[in-house]
C-alpha cells in the first residue's frame, strides 16, 4: 500500500516546508498541492523544508481536488472539528487497521489536509471516501497542519521507519589513533592511581577504542579534571602531613 499526502488551500508557507520535511522523515514521497495560498519557494518554506526541498518543489499543484485524486483509491479527509453534517469519524489510532483489513483491494491512499483557517470545505469532502481525526484531550486548539501531517506520516511509515542507532554526531569520524593512544595511556595511569581493579581497567580501555572524536576530547577534559582535583587533594593531604611532623 502507497500513501499520498495532498494539502489543500495551504495558506503559511512555514507548513509547507515543515510537512515536506516530516514526510521525507517517515519515507513518504508523494506530496500534492491543491490551491495553494502560499509560494513554496519563499525562504521560510525552503528552511523550514530543512534537507528536504526536493520533496517539496518536486510536489505537482492541482487546481481541482478531484484531479489531484485521480490515481487514488481511497482518499482519507483529515479534520479537527466535527461537521454539520452527519459522518463517521475514524481515530487516526484506528485507521491503520481499517486499511488493512480492505487486503489488497488498495493499492494508494490519500490523507487530505484542508487550510489553516478553517480546513476542507464540504465540497472537498465530498470528494474523499472517509473522514478521519486525531483525538485530543483539548479540543482548542488544533493541531497546526506540519504537525497533523507528521501525525499521519508516523502512523503509516512504521513498516519504513528505522530506530537510529548509530550517533551520526559523534562517532561519524574514526578516532585518530595518537589522540587514542594518548587517552588510553593517560586513563590507565588515571585508573592505576585511584586503585580500580585490573578486570575494570581492561573494560574501560576496550570501551575507548569504540568511541568518536567528540567523545575523546571529552574524556581527556574529564580525565585532565580528576587528576587536577586528585593533585590539589595529595597536595593538601601532604602540607597536613608536614604541619603534624
Amino acid at each position: 500500500m502507497q500513501f499520498s499526502f495532498i494539502l489543500v488551500e495551504s495558506e503559511v508557507p512555514e507548513n509547507l516546508g515543515a510537512a515536506a520535511r516530516a514526510l521525507n522523515t517517515m519515507g513518504h514521497t508523494d506530496l500534492r498541492l491543491v490551491r495553494p495560498r502560499c509560494d513554496r519557494t519563499t525562504e521560510k518554506a525552503q528552511v523550514l523544508a530543512h534537507g528536504s526541498q526536493a520533496l517539496l518543489n518536486a510536489a505537482p499543484i492541482y487546481q481541482h481536488l478531484s484531479k489531484a485524486l485521480h490515481d487514488i483509491d481511497l482518499a482519507c479527509a483529515t479534520t479537527a472539528r466535527h461537521r454539520y453534517e452527519k459522518y463517521r469519524y475514524i481515530s487516526v489510532r484506528e485507521l491503520p487497521q481499517h486499511l488493512q483489513a480492505k487486503g489488497e483491494s488498495l493499492q494508494r491512499v490519500a490523507f487530505v489536509f484542508g487550510g489553516e483557517r478553517s480546513g476542507l470545505n464540504r465540497q472537498d469532502i465530498d470528494h474523499c471516501d472517509l473522514i478521519t481525526t486525531i483525538p485530543q484531550r483539548n479540543p482548542h486548539p488544533s493541531l497546526n497542519l506540519a504537525q497533523a501531517v507528521m501525525v499521519y506520516s508516523f502512523m503509516f511509515s512504521e513498516s519504513q521507519a528505522v530506530v537510529q542507532i548509530k550517533d551520526q554526531r559523534l562517532n561519524r569520524d574514526p578516532m585518530p589513533p595518537l589522540e587514542y593512544a594518548s587517552l588510553k595511556h593517560s586513563s590507565l595511569r588515571l585508573m592505576e592511581r585511584i586503585g580500580l581493579a585490573d578486570r575494570y581497567q581492561k573494560y574501560v580501555t576496550r570501551s575507548l577504542a569504540l568511541l568518536g572524536r567528540e567523545d575523546l576530547y571529552l574524556l581527556h577534559n574529564i580525565r585532565a579534571c580528576i587528576d587536577r582535583t586528585l593533585d590539589r587533594l595529595e597536595a593538601k593531604q601532604d602540607g597536613s602531613d608536614h604541619a603534624d611532623s
